[in-house]
């Protein structure tokens, strides 16, 4: 698949690459830079940001790596600055930041539940509200956000504020799309299903006495394809909804999981709590 970003400058929030291997963000960074945009890679880990950086250029690519911690607005602003010094504008934004807590409202802490919402949602918003005025500026741009069937779906997982923070996110996103439709400016998002990523991994190795091998073939026995997604399955989502290839599509939920939303009961990824995730 071919989706030219060449002369695009690209922000990937999130983008950073665990020792283990690259997550959605990262896969996201490396394949917008394969497909020829630059790419600046951010993450409040920048060991992990300059990771991905190595290899997007190890792939051909042209990336260079942001320290930018996204609960934190001055952080974002300068990572936007940043990525606007080369060619005066950010023409994609990538918003891949998320967290996921246990607990339903009887039992989750209020703490837990605002920082939900602050790296779920809150940080998109900033991302936003400074990259927006230069897209609106130039004309033109993309905004590609990563969400999950969560948004859509409930499972018997009691996740309260990942339903509910990844659902305001989507409809952040719309309200962006319907804004900005008529200034060329177009927003969507993809709502992930079961991914096989390094980081879900390392959660499930101690999240069940079964073992790891045996939750890994219960979660690709739940997708209606037999298999998990890959974090390349996301990258050419986002590579493809931030290219001209589709340009007429905006305000849309995209789901990258298989077919998982249709069926009767979807669970949603399971995840250590607390722990930083990539959607």
């Amino acid at each position: 698949m071919n989706f030219p970003l060449q002369s695009k400058t690209a922000l990937v929030f999130g983008a950073g690459a665990s020792a283990a291997g690259p997550g959605n963000g990262a896969a996201i960074a490396i394949r917008m830079a394969q497909h020829g945009a630059l790419v600046f890679a951010a993450d409040k880990d920048l060991e992990a940001a300059r990771r991905t950086q190595r290899l997007a250029q190890e792939n051909g690519g042209r990336c260079e790596a942001i320290e930018a911690d996204v609960c934190v607005e001055s952080s974002i602003r300068d990572a936007v600055r940043v990525a606007q010094a080369i060619n005066g504008n950010v023409d994609i934004l990538v918003n891949n930041v998320g967290v996921v807590m246990h607990g339903g409202p009887a039992e989750l802490a209020l703490e837990d539940w605002d920082r939900s919402f602050a790296l779920n949602t809150r940080s998109a918003f900033l991302a936003l509200k400074h990259v927006l005025p230069l897209m609106d500026k130039a004309g033109r741009g993309a905004v590609v956000q990563v969400s999950s069937i969560a948004a859509a779906r409930a499972g018997s997982a009691a996740l309260c504020a990942y339903h509910a923070s990844k659902a305001a996110l989507n409809a952040l996103g719309a309200s962006v799309a319907m804004q900005y439709a008529g200034r060329g400016i177009r927003c969507n998002n993809i709502l992930l299903g079961l991914m096989d990523t390094a980081l879900v991994r390392q959660q499930l190795a101690v999240a069940h006495p079964q073992g790891l091998e045996h939750l890994l073939a219960t979660r690709n026995a739940t997708c209606p394809t037999g298999a998990m997604g890959s974090p390349w399955d996301a990258a050419d989502a986002a590579a493809f909804l931030a290219s001209d290839a589709a340009r007429y599509i905006t305000g849309t939920d995209i789901f990258v999981d298989g077919g998982l939303h249709n069926q009767v009961t979807a669970p949603v990824p399971a995840s250590t709590a607390g722990t930083r995730a990539p959607a």
